[in-house]
């Protein structure tokens, strides 16, 4: 026999092996092949035993010699042939033997592997799981089963519902042709203006009376018929406040159906977000570019004036004509500018919308063949909280790493591109530096990442840390086989045993003879069958439905063939004795035959009542699928970050498309890798301030800039971190809820930039305006002197006529028409006189005007006026005894507005005038309304111009509505009219006060 070729010790340099090894309670050997003269494999050199194994067969660590010499037996049970087959087949493999010789006699699990030229054994002494009784190792493995769904359903189930309460969007879920409100989160209720009580179990439109009558529960109904899911655009709804008061607010809105993982339908789900100030603004926007019109219109109309004007009196005044064509570019340059910045503004708008269609994304990497850290995720750094990572090489940050198969897995990606998994592998590291090696079971992905041209750059590196549950499960099968070894104790006395069977809240029946007669029974037993007499009675008998429903068979079975018979939540459909409905409940239980001298004798009946776990397992899947079914299907962007590095947990479909990248693809990677732009703009002290305190945090509108095709852009978000408590507490996640508002608050800047445009607009026109007022001024007083002379001129020369020349039928008419020019001219003079008086006297002195006496005054100034057209007036200025103003200039307004209405009365029908006054807020409202011949919008339109007569049958200047919106404007007020051809017309004067 030849000596294997030399295995490095592989204990020398590792002490965290030399640890493991130590600490097992397994007994591990290492061996070394050894080969017979025609280079066959006889045998195996023992190399190494751990303390278990030196415990197990009484030898030292390094014993040395062969298996064969060692363990006689070993040849013949068939031990020395397995360990041959696994080391020349390289496939592990185990193996149950028997060994018995004078100091052992024991049954034995072995486990082996190749490893190089190593063989690695590892020996369990499996005598007490051939003696464990079948029952009390079924009941345990289906406890700890039980437990472990249960506990893992509840986290989702608390996962998931956290996710739907904290969501910043209202989330309703909905069944039945009625739509019964299955579900609504807090949010939906506030918008609603319900309680959940008042609106969670009832139909909709039960709980919401007013939206009786509005399309939003057929668009539901249609949209569960035909499953293609409904979205609603800024949709008006009117709902109760807080204050009882319905007001309208719109919604953006989503109807679509919730599948269940086997493709049914859960019902229908129903996800609204409030866009009542996008559309409010968007509406003031329109306002606003209405107000610009309108501001332009005036503008055009001063220019119109202002050419009128020059028309009437370009023969006195050529420098007019200068300043008329000065204007009119002003009013152009102005008006293009204004053009073309809404066109700029709609550009960029239109720019923005395209824009927001995608959202960027950028992967953190480990960067460079040396695998340096380029961005670490918190959950990451959260298993290394005394550790340097960022900027420095894998090897460098984690030295232990090296030669650990992660290293090499991290290496072949690196150089191949092929992505790689591991699933529960253990990790030996250090949490801080210099610390002690503790092992870490990870779930992990590693892939690689691309750069322009194609070439491998850096890794992505996704892991999950599930340290806790491997423990969880050795910890598990300690304490079961604590368990277990207790219960077989107890089974040495039976008297002991009856005992235990009468307070455990398992029911156990003991049955002799193969008709199955009941010899004994506990309390559990019993009262799963109340009022039933059991005792010396066959089962058959006691329990007819149990026949029918296979047990006896069942029994039968077991007792005949010998073989224990382990159920797990089979059902039992109970008829109670006193006639009242049947029940069906779950059990798991154990049909195990015993015996005497060899022979079965009869059964033991051992079950475990699971139909409260069996139904809340069902509960619980149920509303886990419709919350994971809210959660998948939420056209809000929704993500779960783990730990201090915010590895993105869970990510939904809507934060996917946020981030413009499949979520897949960031599952598992910190945010930070992720989105790296957002690293250093506040996010992170963001997340880590609400893991900290562990106080939510709600953002609104907060700029965040995002790398889109290449280059920055600032987007808002209206978002909410919420901390994620695990049961003792501590954060473990954070959830993010996010919507993007970047178009409502372009619409605010919009506003904003037309506000300005509006002041810019203003201005130009009080400028123009001050031009307009100087030539006024200027031109009244020029030209008085110039017709005066030519009165006086006319007037000599009338006098030097002779009288029969002044009576001659030709003179006299031009003497006539000559006067009559004079006479306009002269009274167009003083309007121009008093307009300029009017422009220059903005602040009159005011006082107290008793309103009444003032309109009663004007009425006796008008009395041969009304009476003339047979005008009947009515008078309501009782709420508003007194008003400060100046007495001249009120008068002024009401006797033209009054004076008007008379003068253009219809004639087919009797003329009526109503003066009213109000007061509303600190405003006066005086309102002059008549049914006279009205006005057509155009019309309307030049109402206020100077010189402007829209009715040439009566008498007047042009100037006495040109004048009143002069007098109301410089006291600070308004005046608009409403008119219709043929109805009327109504002046409204809107006053401070």
């Amino acid at each position: 026999m030849t000596a294997a070729v030399p295995v490095p010790d592989l204990l020398a340099d590792n002490d965290l092996l030399q640890s493991v090894l130590e600490a097992s309670l397994t007994a591990l050997n290492l061996l070394r092949p050894l080969y017979g003269p025609g280079g066959e494999l006889v045998d195996f050199s023992l190399d190494y035993l751990n303390p278990a194994g030196q415990r197990m067969v009484g030898l030292p660590a390094r014993p040395g010699g062969s298996v064969g010499a060692h363990f006689p037996h070993a040849q013949a049970n068939g031990l020395l042939a397995f360990y041959r087959r696994v080391f020349e087949t390289g496939e592990p493999g185990q193996f149950d033997f028997h060994y018995q010789t004078a100091e052992i006699n024991s049954f034995f699990l072995v486990a082996a592997r190749r490893s190089g030229e190593v063989l690695v054994a590892s020996i369990l002494d499996s005598t007490n799981y051939h003696d464990r009784p079948a029952l009390e190792q079924t009941l345990r493995q289906s406890q700890a089963r039980e437990q472990a769904a249960r506990e893992a359903a509840e986290r989702e189930r608390t996962l998931l519902e956290a996710v739907l309460a904290q969501a910043p969007v209202a989330i309703g879920i909905f069944q039945g042709d009625d739509q019964v409100v299955h579900q609504a989160n807090g949010l939906l209720c506030a918008l609603l203006g319900y309680p959940p009580a008042q609106l969670v179990g009832r139909p909709l439109l039960d709980g919401v009376p007013e939206l009786r009558g509005k399309n939003f529960t057929k668009l539901m109904v249609e949209a569960a018929r035909t499953g293609v899911p409904f979205r609603g655009q800024e949709a008006p709804a009117q709902l109760p406040q807080p204050d009882g008061q319905p007001a309208t607010h719109y919604f953006n809105f989503v109807y679509q159906r919730l599948y269940n993982t086997r493709g049914g339908i859960l019902g229908m789900l129903g996800m609204a977000t409030d866009v009542t100030e996008q559309v409010l603004a968007r509406h003031q926007v329109l306002a606003l570019n209405e107000e610009l019109a309108a501001t332009n219109a005036a503008l055009a109309a001063s220019n119109e004036e202002f050419l009128t004007n020059n028309a009437a009196l370009a023969h006195a005044q050529l420098q007019l004509q200068q300043l008329n064509h000065e204007l009119e570019a002003r009013v152009a340059e102005r008006t293009q500018a204004a053009q073309q910045a809404q066109a700029a503004a709609e550009q960029r708008r239109r720019q923005l919308e395209r824009l927001f269609e995608q959202v960027p994304a950028a992967i953190c990497i480990l960067a460079g063949p040396e695998l340096v850290y380029e961005l670490v995720n918190p959950g990451y750094q959260r298993l290394f909280p005394g550790r340097r990572l960022l900027g420095r090489p894998l090897l460098e940050a984690l030295p232990e790493l090296a030669g650990q198969p992660v290293w090499h897995s991290l290496r072949r990606v690196y150089e191949t591109g092929q992505t790689h998994e591991e699933r529960e592998m253990m990790i030996p590291m250090a949490r801080h530096e210099g610390g002690p090696l503790e092992d870490f079971y990870l779930h992990y992905i590693q892939q690689a990442r691309y750069d322009e041209q194609g070439r491998i750059d850096g890794l992505v590196v996704f892991a999950l840390d599930i340290t806790d549950q491997a423990r969880a499960r050795q910890e598990s099968a300690a304490l079961q086989a604590e368990v277990l070894a207790t219960a077989r104790r107890q089974a040495q006395e039976r008297e002991a045993f009856y005992q235990v069977f009468e307070q455990t809240p398992a029911a156990i029946a003991f049955l002799r003879g193969p008709e199955h007669r009941l010899v004994y029974f506990n309390q559990a037993y019993q009262q799963l069958f109340p009022g039933r007499a059991m005792q010396g009675r066959t089962v058959a008998e006691m329990q007819p439905e149990a026949e029918a429903q296979g047990f006896v068979a069942l029994l039968d079975g077991v007792y005949q063939s010998g073989k224990t018979f382990v159920g797990n939540e089979l059902a039992l459909t109970i008829e109670p004795a006193d006639g009242s409905p049947a029940h069906t409940s779950y059990f798991n239980f154990t049909y195990q035959p015993y015996q005497e001298n060899g022979h079965t004798i009869g059964l033991s009946v051992f079950a475990y009542d699971v139909t409260e776990q069996v139904l809340g397992r069902r509960q619980r899947a149920e509303v886990q699928a419709q919350l994971q079914a809210v959660f998948e299907q939420a056209p809000v962007a929704i993500g779960i970050l783990q730990g201090t590095g915010y590895v993105v947990r869970v990510a939904n479909a809507s934060i996917g498309a946020l981030w413009g990248l499949d979520p897949a693809e960031a599952l598992g990677r910190p945010l930070f890798e992720v989105l790296p732009e957002v690293a250093k703009q506040g996010v992170r002290e963001l997340l880590d301030g609400v893991r900290r305190t562990g106080t939510p945090f709600v953002a609104h509108e907060l700029p965040i800039v995002l790398n889109r095709r290449g280059r920055p852009e600032k987007m808002y978000f209206n978002f909410v971190y919420q901390p994620i408590r695990r049961a003792e507490g501590s954060e473990s996640a954070v959830a993010v809820v996010a919507t993007d508002v970047s178009q409502q608050v372009a619409a605010r800047q919009q506003v904003a930039l037309a506000n300005d445009e509006l002041q810019a607009a203003n201005q130009q026109l009080t400028r123009t305006n001050a031009d307009l007022d100087n030539f006024i001024y200027t031109a009244s007083h020029d030209l008085k002197a110039p017709i005066t002379n030519i009165e006086g001129l006319l007037a000599a020369l009338q006098e030097q006529l002779p009288p029969a020349v002044q009576h001659d039928e030709l003179v006299q008419p031009l003497l006539r028409m000559m006067h009559d020019a004079i006479e306009r001219f002269q009274k167009t003079i003083g309007h121009l006189t008093d307009i300029s008086k009017l422009q220059q006297a903005h602040a009159q002195p005011t006082e107290a005007v008793d309103l009444a006496a003032l309109v009663e005054d004007i009425r006796l100034d008008l009395a041969p006026a009304l009476a003339a057209a047979g005008t009947r007036l009515f008078v309501d200025v009782a709420r508003c005894p007194t008003l400060s103003f100046a007495p001249k200039n009120l008068r002024s307004i009401l006797y033209n507005l009054l004076s008007n209405a008379i003068k253009y009365a219809d004639p087919v029908r009797p003329p009526v005038v109503w003066l009213r006054c109000a007061r509303t807020a600190g405003t006066v409202l005086l309102e002059v309304q008549d049914n006279g011949l009205g006005l057509t919008e155009a019309q309307q339109r030049q109402l206020f111009i100077m010189f402007q007569r829209l009715h040439s049958h009566v008498e007047g200047s042009g100037v006495g509505l040109y004048m009143v919106k002069k007098i109301v404007e410089n006291a600070g007020g308004s005046i608009a009219v409403r008119s219709q051809p043929g109805e009327g017309s109504t002046f409204t004067v809107r006053l401070p006060g």
